[in-house]
């Protein structure tokens, strides 16, 4: 009678443990359903603000174009008249309420930086010979970039293919295409960490890579074919006067001798061929926007950050380029 008391007590106690461990199993399986539900509903949330803020800065975009500055005095509102996203950065920058929630805006002239999947091999060799003072190391990181880029797998005399990552024991191999994120520059041969960190700022993969006469800094006005220490001094002697630059005839001039890409003479190029390259790839106007918006529910909410492309059209504010 004892032992079967036992057993049945046994067995109770056997079948209270395999409820409770049910029980706690569902449990865990529904609070992990509601924590799965709730980061869903989150995320949906947050798109939801970031599109909604992209919809308002497109707007104000477009206003600009339409309407025009208000103030019509001054060095800044003359520039402003003539270029409504002129100052984009300060301008469009800071937050934004939809639906009376803070979302964070960033924007950015794309024609201050430098698309590396269209810069030639001289561009960047010019551009990294400005930033580094190093004419043979800016000529290896230049051929390496272009090995990275392109289809072949033969490498410039300088450069580097898919042999030469697996032979220094590299993780990251050439990809043999266009680069799909600009941290993905400091995986090239050559590049170390602080070179990186000194280019990455004047560097992309958005946009068209005409560069904004008007805004961009000199390392990306240094790459530019044609240009010169001389030249760039010029323009940024108009810019310090409040001087717009309206065109790029206004600056260079084609059949002169003695441009060339070193000191050289202000405003001068070598050929006709340099002036139309030179006309392809410089521009006046802020016709790019690259805008990072980041928006977030809560405060321990995982953010939610969208980047887009605004252009300027005739039809006025044109997003072409999205991504999440």
């Amino acid at each position: 009678m004892r032992a079967r008391r036992g057993a049945a007590l046994l067995a109770g106690l056997w079948l209270v443990v395999a409820i409770a461990a049910v029980s706690l199993q569902f449990s865990l399986d529904a609070h992990e359903r509601r924590r799965l539900g709730t980061l869903a509903s989150e995320r949906g949330q947050q798109r939801a603000l970031a599109q909604g803020a992209l919809a308002l800065v497109q707007a104000r975009l477009e206003q600009a174009i339409r309407v025009g500055p208000t103030n019509t005095s001054g060095a800044m509102a003359i520039l402003a008249s003539s270029d409504p996203w002129h100052g984009i950065d300060s301008l469009y920058s800071g937050t934004v309420l939809v639906d009376s929630t803070a979302v964070e805006v960033e924007a950015h002239d794309l024609g201050e930086k430098l698309n590396i999947n269209r810069m030639s091999e001289q561009e960047f060799q010019s551009f990294f010979s400005f930033l580094l003072q190093d004419f043979s190391k800016s000529q290896q990181l230049a051929q390496a970039i272009m090995d990275w880029r392109d289809a072949d797998s033969i490498p410039r005399p300088s450069g580097a293919e898919r042999d030469a990552y697996i032979k220094a024991g590299n993780l990251a191999l050439p990809t043999n295409g266009p680069f799909r994120d600009i941290n993905e520059l400091a995986d090239v041969m050559g590049m170390t960490p602080e070179i990186f960190a000194a280019a990455k700022p004047y560097l992309t993969t958005l946009g068209t890579s005409q560069v904004n006469l008007n805004d961009a800094p000199i390392p990306v006005l240094r790459a530019l074919p044609g240009m010169t220490d001389a030249t760039v001094n010029r323009i940024l002697q108009l810019r310090s006067q409040g001087r717009r630059i309206t065109s790029v005839q206004q600056v260079f001039t084609q059949n002169v001798a003695g441009g060339g890409r070193g000191r050289g003479v202000p405003g001068t190029l070598q050929s006709p061929a340099v002036l139309a390259q030179m006309q392809t790839q410089a521009a006046v106007n802020t016709s790019q926007i690259e805008l990072t918006i980041t928006a977030r529910t809560g405060v321990q909410s995982s953010p939610t950050k969208l980047t887009a492309v605004v252009a300027r059209s005739t039809n006025g504010a044109i997003v072409r380029f999205k991504s999440w």
